[in-house]
């Protein structure tokens, strides 16, 4: 719990307005247990005299990137699935992680676990178990028993087209032995326990957003594997080859290395639709 040092206080009360769980009584310098450790009161404090549990109080340097600079940076991200065979050296990819102390959950509540897959021959098997299951997956759902049933609830569904996808899907793994990971150096699995409120999976997907811009920022590239979530997320059984407790589900995949291509054109995409109530 983070401690107030009410000798240097000045009482100026940002910390308590500030506050999201109302959890500070400030003339006893009292936390209260609703505290969520969000950090605000730490981070507005002027007299630096909230102190938390965990590390210590670092000031805030200027920052320089102008929204423009990030509105550039963000235009030349774009997911790579080419990579150099080099490793990304375990300080980078620790750099990386500890860096998400700084990002934000959807809950505060931070249960979500971290697993870098470096092995050639573990990311090898990662890619074998995600093809498996969709391979699997494409042949019940285009089955001339099923497909019928499932024209008739979910009329939206091309089966057509994923007859296609699955046929082009095995023609592509007899020439390619990475149709998931891309032969990338290393995959970070985001996973945690199943929860009845199922904010790690917005928990995973913020953090892996965050860590895609990190890593490109470092020179690096990466791609959002949603083939390896909605293959493996809800199944536990296979979480032991990869030290991940069995009980953990996966939320998100992101494969990251050093790139082979450069892009030099931005290519616009659709933009959202927007409604202003």
């Amino acid at each position: 719990m983070p401690v107030i040092d009410l000798t240097k206080c000045t009482r100026c009360l940002k910390c308590v307005k500030d506050c999201p769980a109302n959890a500070i009584t400030i003339e006893t310098g009292e936390i209260a247990d609703t505290c969520i450790h969000c950090g605000h009161c730490i981070a507005i404090c002027p007299e630096m005299t909230v102190f938390p549990d965990k590390g210590e109080i670092v000031p805030l340097l200027p920052n320089s990137v102008t929204a423009e600079d990030f509105n550039l940076f963000t235009a030349g991200i774009r997911s790579c699935r080419n990579y150099h065979t080099k490793e990304v050296p375990e300080k980078m990819l620790r750099q990386l992680i500890t860096n998400l102390k700084h990002c934000p959950s959807a809950s505060n509540a931070r249960q979500l676990q971290i697993t870098i897959v470096r092995s050639t021959e573990k990311i090898q098997l990662l890619n074998k178990l995600t093809e498996d299951s969709l391979i699997k997956l494409f042949s019940l759902i285009t089955s001339p028993l099923i497909s019928p049933l499932i024209r008739l609830f979910v009329q939206k569904m091309d089966i057509r087209r994923l007859t296609r996808y699955k046929e082009s899907f095995l023609e592509q793994q007899k020439v390619n032995d990475s149709l998931i990971c891309h032969h990338a150096p290393a995959v970070i699995l985001f996973h945690g326990p199943v929860t009845k409120t199922g904010m790690l999976e917005a928990d995973a997907n913020i953090w892996a957003t965050y860590t895609s811009l990190h890593a490109n920022a470092m020179g690096l590239a990466t791609c959002f594997n949603g083939f390896t979530v909605k293959a493996l997320g809800k199944n536990g059984k296979h979480n032991h080859n990869f030290d991940i407790p069995i009980t953990n589900r996966i939320y998100a995949a992101l494969l990251i290395g050093y790139p082979k291509v450069k892009y030099k054109q931005e290519c616009s995409r659709k933009s959202p639709r927007v409604t202003l109530v």
